[in-house]
């Protein structure tokens, strides 16, 4: 039962800041989250090329940008 209840309060909490983001945000909203995954995917990117490097991995094929 408690656990029930601390899962409906932890949804009700995403769905309240959820809904005051597009609030504030409007019509950007989709904009800013767009721009927020392609950064995290960038970076993501990055990480794992320094990882490869680090463990001595050969890159195959051929760069085309960065």
């Amino acid at each position: 039962m408690k656990d029930g209840l601390m899962l409906l309060l932890t949804a009700v909490v995403c769905a309240a800041g959820a809904a005051l983001f597009f609030r504030i945000f409007g019509s950007d909203a989709l904009n800013i989250i767009v721009l927020l995954t392609l950064v995290g995917t960038i970076g993501d990117n990055f990480r794992l090329r320094r990882r490869l490097r680090e463990m001595g991995a050969k890159p195959e094929g051929k760069r085309t940008w960065l």
